[in-house]
């Protein structure tokens, strides 16, 4: 299978930021590697009404965009999961509802992914801290002939370094900041049975849902970093509510 023919899902966690939703989903549309699923999962947003008319509205011009309706804020390990185990895609990642995506994240990532014959993909991302960081990045273009990226060998050292010092609590690859949810995998990886975990029940080994999830792919499987930042991140935005 070449990669052209790999489907890859793209899931857009929504909780109450109707305020930037139509963005991201736009810029998940705008890739240049086009052969997604958008399946955009609301966590039991307020404004579920305004969400309900915008997704309709995408819907009639982009066939590739569905909707999942949670009705009740589970938290965004939930909506994951949701999203991953209803697709029928064989890639997987992520876009948080308030954040927005460079037009060739997906295919830097996959082509990564690809040529490092890896199973697991992080890129890095721009720290937006207001509308004037967001709009002077968003037609940045990155030259996928001059990409470079950190190998599985060095990113597990990294992260397993980083797990065993006591000040750190998260996914850790150095001087390099990855965006957690920005996580790129075969979606097999997900049928095995690693899984976004709930929080409180004593399975996450890390804090967060995505950078526990990305350690223990890079624990189990192999794991590349794409030296980019094709993503960027809204700061001071998060509406997560999940109880830690």
């Amino acid at each position: 299978m070449t990669d052209k023919q790999l489907k890859v899902l793209v899931t857009i966690c929504n909780y109450n930021h109707s305020k930037y939703l139509e963005q991201s989903i736009k810029s998940i549309q705008d890739q240049t590697y086009q052969n997604l699923d958008i399946c955009v999962v609301d966590d039991g947003s307020k404004d579920i009404d305004k969400v309900t008319e915008l997704i309709n509205r995408l819907q009639k011009n982009d066939k590739r965009i569905r909707f999942i309706d949670l009705e009740k804020n589970y938290g965004k390990w939930h909506a994951l999961n949701e999203a991953i185990r209803t697709t029928d895609a064989h890639v997987c990642t992520a876009h948080d509802a308030d954040d927005v995506s460079l037009v060739d994240r997906i295919h830097l990532q996959l082509m990564t992914m690809l040529t490092s014959k890896t199973q697991h993909n992080l890129c890095g991302f721009h720290h937006c801290w207001n509308e004037e960081d967001v709009n002077s990045r968003l037609h940045d273009r990155i030259d996928a002939s001059k990409v470079k990226m950190i190998p599985p060998a060095d990113v597990q050292k990294l992260v397993t370094g980083g797990y065993n010092h006591p000040s750190i609590n998260h996914y850790f690859t150095g001087d390099f900041e990855t965006a957690g949810v920005s996580a790129m995998f075969y979606k097999r990886i997900w049928d095995y049975g690693l899984r976004f975990n709930p929080p409180g029940m004593g399975l996450r080994t890390l804090l967060s849902e995505d950078s526990d999830f990305n350690f223990r792919c890079t624990a189990v499987t192999n794991t590349s970093v794409l030296l980019e930042k094709p993503y960027l991140y809204r700061r001071n935005t998060s509406t997560n509510q999940e109880l830690r």
